[in-house]
């Protein structure tokens, strides 16, 4: 009984004792038997040059995946930000987007739900809140929520890595960073998006 019980009987089922165990990590043997592989054991179970070939292929696929869905993403980004930079008015007596006078003389205003800045009916956008009553967003803040949709923002708490699109078209693209990131790679681009953090 006292075999079983500390280790030193011949069953299968026994659990080593301490002694054991300690013999086994200096050995790289493991808990189990089977756990131990000699060198020629290792040699037998390397890769093939075909599938090493098959493995890699698959990496540069997923890799090209990559790139086509950070460009993608850093369309999205560079169009809001176009939105943002085309803004004429200050959105208190002015439309924040197109410029046009609010108030008595003016139009008709909305209020925008996200931004709080006003606009007029043409350039802001009516949806459904979540109280089933209706809000008004801008263009741009909608546009916003459009990009942290089809980015997947909403579910990492923050932009995923994206590409900007070059500006000179010559097809050289500088890769950038937003959201929860802490800085651009490389101090090139000190390019940060305020609303990837707000959410």
């Amino acid at each position: 009984m006292a075999d079983t019980i500390f280790g030193n009987g011949a069953g299968h089922w026994v659990c080593p004792n301490d002694r054991q165990l300690a013999l086994r990590a200096k050995l790289q043997t493991g808990w189990s038997v089977h756990t131990f592989q000699t060198e020629k054991q290792r040699k037998t179970q390397a890769l093939s040059p075909q599938e090493r070939e098959v493995i890699l292929g698959v990496i540069r696929k997923a890799e090209k995946l990559d790139m086509v869905e950070q460009q993608r993403i850093g369309r999205l980004v560079e169009r809001l930000e176009n939105m943002r930079k085309n803004a004429m008015g200050n959105g208190l007596s002015q439309c924040l987007l197109c410029g046009e006078l609010l108030g008595l003389l003016g139009s008709t205003s909305v209020f925008c739900q996200d931004c709080k800045k006003k606009v007029c009916t043409k350039c802001g956008i009516e949806t459904i809140g979540s109280q089933k009553r209706p809000l008004w967003l801008c263009k741009i803040c909608s546009e916003q929520r459009e990009v942290w949709k089809r980015s997947g923002a909403w579910f990492y708490k923050g932009l995923p890595r994206y590409i900007a699109p070059s500006k000179s078209g010559s097809g050289s693209e500088q890769p950038a960073r937003a959201g929860n990131a802490a800085e651009p790679e490389g101090g090139g681009s000190s390019r940060a998006v305020t609303w990837a953090r707000g959410r």
